[in-house]
């Protein structure tokens, strides 16, 4: 049984990847949500192999509430998957128009927010059976690509976040766990907007099979969804 959990499942690529990771027999899935009681195709789902959870990475002691009742429900964790994320409208991550406070709430959610919920899940985690710990990054976080202005906040939160993977490889892989983080391709969500080229279900496809092979060579690795390297 592939014990996971999975944050910021309620919509998008993270409710695709309950979906599919629900297709396969063997797995328990722990997924969390800012507002469960709004994830209504989330909570369709729930049973025996799904549990859902509220979870609100911005806030320490959400996080640690919600790793306490994983702890409950498994003996140690297989695969965390952080995803959950957000990206502020265009014109607060202009340079003319830059609104500080939403940058400082894009940083905490999907820089910092990941930090706190792998710290939390590390006993977990190192219970876990061939552990591996998943960053949902972005293209956008890498800094030998950019090319482009604007989109600060975003593109700076990422490459905080692939930091976070580098450090935590470092301090988690001597121990076991596999820690990259995982580009998913430019995806038809309410994120990435729908003249995007990949559907929900291809992305996360294609990112399974990646997961699904993470060996300890590829700890502190950035990687897009054919499993090539990307440029940090």
């Amino acid at each position: 049984m592939e014990r996971i959990m999975i944050s910021g499942a309620n919509r998008g690529i993270g409710l695709e990847f309950v979906r599919q990771w629900l297709s396969r027999a063997d797995v328990q899935v722990l997924a969390t949500a800012r507002s469960p009681q709004q994830a209504g195709e989330l909570n369709d789902m729930a049973g025996r192999q799904l549990t859902v959870l509220p979870m609100d990475v911005s806030d320490p002691a959400s996080v640690r509430s919600a790793v306490a009742r994983v702890a409950e429900a498994v003996e140690g964790l297989d695969l965390l998957v952080n995803n959950a994320a957000i990206k502020p409208p265009d014109a607060e991550q202009r340079l003319a128009t830059l609104d500080p406070d939403s940058m400082l709430q894009t940083l905490r959610v999907n820089s910092l927010g990941p930090l706190l919920l792998a710290r939390e899940c590390v006993p977990l985690l190192r219970r876990g059976s061939r552990p591996r710990l998943v960053n949902i990054s972005s293209g956008m976080g890498s800094l030998s690509r950019k090319q482009s202005g604007g989109q600060y906040a975003y593109c700076s939160s990422k490459s905080a976040l692939n930091m976070v993977t580098r450090g935590l490889a470092a301090d988690l892989g001597p121990s076991g766990i596999v820690v990259c983080s995982l580009h998913p391709g430019w995806v038809r969500t309410e994120m990435g907007g729908m003249q995007a080229s990949l559907s929900t279900h291809e992305s996360v496809a294609a990112l399974l099979r990646v997961i699904d092979s993470l060996t300890h060579a590829d700890n502190g690795s950035y990687l897009d969804p054919e499993r090539e390297t990307i440029p940090w």
